[in-house]
């Protein structure tokens, strides 16, 4: 059997542990960055990010001598059998940045040789690999699928589940034509038993829709939540008694969208067919989804004014700045919103979250008790498994008000009643008919 020699292309929250993993499997993978700091830290075995069992994996492939990092793409290419593009394609003013995919081509470009399996993992709108990078690749003189193969085969990896997912969720392997969705299914049936082979722009579409089916989802939950409010509900005991229904799955609703991912995605796949009137409905639960963090500003200034507490004499406590529980990743994270708003309004703001550094301009706490200590009020941004184990009796004896903002209903209302708090939340109508 073949000893693949493989490259990566951006060493972040995707290209790492993809890097990782094809080493854990005796591959020889070399990490490619413009980041001399990951390529330093990779080369002495040190993970940057937090995700579990990936620094393990990475300082066993790094001392069995599987996984190397270099900032020389273009050497890496030549002496690669695969490369795998994992760079950022952000989507700015609704349309995808291909800046940084077309720089990685450009190098493999120059590295290109006969029989190099070119992989893009990077999430990109339908007719990319196509009409976008066969073209450029095909400029030095090489024809796909005779001289070399070209495929994408999406991400579907979140963060705090990397490896499991990256070993056992099904990945779509899909060819710019036959040879090349063979060669990619032959590399990637070494690390994941579930390949499925389909074409190259029908797997960017797969990435796109999956992950507008999720926002679409969330949005129609906040949109509830919203309407819950008004009715004097619990949006959360509606939701859970209609998903008892085996045809019904809505998701939670929420402080907010955040992420890489759901923020950009969508507006990706409307931004492929923009004049077509379906795609309306894309873009609308986007702006559902980014009203939340300002709705949530709006709960904290009405239960503020229950208590008769202008928000700038206010201190707000803030549990949670990433965007997700469980994670280190801030990107996007609808706390970036609400604590920049309350800042503005002349609140002090004080933040805790034992997964980050992040403060996004407020004060940062090393504690939960810190973080609560004489605040007018608690919110909670981000469900991290720490926080559903709030001791709220001892937070009791530490606020100067005992009121909670629950953005992602951490906290069960009846346990924070009977503790002599005030609760508030997302989809929580009750709160807003005493």
């Amino acid at each position: 059997m073949k000893a693949w020699k493989i490259s990566v292309i951006g060493l972040g929250y995707v290209g790492l542990p993809t890097a990782v993993v094809f080493a854990s499997k005796g591959f020889s993978v070399v990490g490619v960055d413009v980041d001399a700091g990951k390529v330093r830290a990779v080369n002495s075995g040190r993970c940057y990010l937090r995700e579990p069992g990936l620094d393990v994996l990475l300082r066993d492939a790094v001392s069995k001598g599987f996984l190397r990092a270099t900032t020389e793409a273009t050497r890496a290419v030549r002496e690669s059998d695969a490369v795998v593009i994992a760079v950022p394609t952000p989507v700015r003013d609704g349309v995808a940045d291909l800046s940084y995919l077309r720089e990685a081509l450009l190098a493999i470009r120059e590295g290109l040789h006969k029989g190099l399996l070119v992989v893009i993992e990077s999430t990109i709108p339908p007719g990319t690999t196509v009409g976008f990078a066969k073209p450029l690749l095909e400029e030095s003189g090489p024809r796909v699928e005779e001289d070399f193969y070209l495929a994408h085969v999406p991400e579907r990896i979140a963060p705090g589940r990397a490896i499991e997912e990256l070993l056992n969720m099904p990945r779509v392997v899909g060819g710019v034509g036959p040879r090349s969705t063979e060669k990619a299914l032959e590399l990637y049936s070494r690390v994941n038993a579930k390949p499925l082979p389909t074409d190259a722009t029908t797997a960017e579409f797969v990435k796109l829709i999956e992950n507008t089916y999720r926002d679409l989802n969330i949005a129609y939950a906040n949109l509830l939540a919203l309407m819950a409010e008004r009715l004097g509900i619990d949006v959360y005991e509606a939701i859970r008694l209609a998903n008892t229904h085996h045809r019904v799955n809505i998701h939670m609703p929420g402080a907010g969208v955040g992420g890489p991912c759901l923020t950009k995605d969508p507006y990706m796949l409307a931004s492929v067919l923009p004049d077509f009137w379906g795609t309306e409905l894309v873009r609308l639960a986007r702006r559902i989804n980014e009203y939340m963090p300002r709705h949530t500003v709006e709960i904290i200034e009405k239960a503020l004014g229950d208590i008769g507490v202008s928000i700038k004499d206010a201190r707000i406590a803030i549990l949670g700045v990433t965007y997700k529980g469980g994670v280190d990743d801030t990107r996007e994270s609808p706390a970036k919103y609400v604590v920049r708003e309350l800042l503005e309004k002349g609140a002090s703001v004080i933040v805790y979250d034992p997964y980050t550094t992040e403060s996004f301009g407020a004060e940062r706490a090393g504690s939960l008790e810190e973080a609560v200590r004489e605040a007018d009020t608690i919110v909670i941004i981000t469900d991290h498994p720490e926080f559903k184990n709030i001791d709220l009796d001892k937070a009791s004896k530490l606020v100067k008000h005992r009121v909670i903002i629950d953005g992602r209903r951490v906290v069960e209302p009846h346990q924070a009643v009977k503790h002599g708090f005030k609760y508030y939340g997302v989809g929580y109508g009750r709160a807003f008919k005493l």
